[in-house]
């Protein structure tokens, strides 16, 4: 859940324009383009972003790579725009059930279970996120969409601070301690056999140790 800076940016425009503009040359096709967002996610874990060309993307996905360009605008476009929309979708995961009436640990409680969740089950889209987020590319992002769909979680924490409910740092600070544990711990999943839920019952007693020290480390 880590918060970007948000930036107005020319390739961040190009990204939204890319799914506003509805004046293509040819027609779209979504199973096209979710099989592009695919072999490009497949592709990045497999060579990283400096070799994943749009060549490569195209043959893996089976198009051409005309194609693509129907759909983005250039290799850097492709490239953003799945992380945005990887990134609204982890925090849209997030903040479902979410309820601003709840207690904040139950709410932190909440976030914290469906984004383990989300983690565990989009290994694939979040190592693209990973990848993303420790590349140059991070730096031409804004968080828009993400910040507003996570902002009653935000102002929940900035109300609990003011309240004396957890400590008053920095948000980016919190976020960073409540969900760190999370990568590492569903990372140790692919060793217990099972589907994903079979999975996450089997690691209860971690989940719930992990969770109860996160809340420690914030609250007052």
């Amino acid at each position: 859940m880590r918060q970007l800076p948000i930036r107005n940016t020319k390739v961040h425009g190009l990204y939204e324009r890319s799914f506003s503009n509805d004046k293509m040359v040819r027609p779209r096709d979504q199973q096209k383009r979710e099989a592009i967002v695919e072999a490009t996610i497949k592709l990045v874990s497999e060579v990283g972003f400096v070799d994943a060309s749009v060549a490569k993307i195209a043959k893996v996905a089976n198009v051409s790579p005309a194609t693509i360009y129907v759909y983005y605008k250039n290799k850097e476009d492709l490239l953003i725009s799945i992380f945005v929309e990887i990134h609204g979708q982890k925090a849209s995961a997030a903040m479902e059930g979410f309820d601003e009436s709840s207690p904040l640990k139950e709410m932190f409680r909440k976030i914290w279970d469906n984004s383990f969740k989300f983690i565990a089950e989009k290994r694939d889209r979040m190592q693209y996120h990973a990848q993303f987020l420790n590349s140059p590319y991070s730096d031409l992002v804004s968080d828009t969409k993400a910040s507003d769909i996570l902002r009653p979680f935000l102002a929940a924490l900035e109300c609990g601070a003011r309240e004396k409910v957890i400590k008053s740092v920095d948000e980016n600070i919190l976020v960073s301690v409540m969900f760190s544990a999370i990568p590492v711990l569903s990372g140790a999943m692919p060793a217990i056999s099972g589907s994903t839920s079979e999975k996450i019952d089997a690691m209860q007693k971690n989940i719930e140790t992990a969770f109860e020290m996160a809340w420690d480390a914030i609250k007052l």
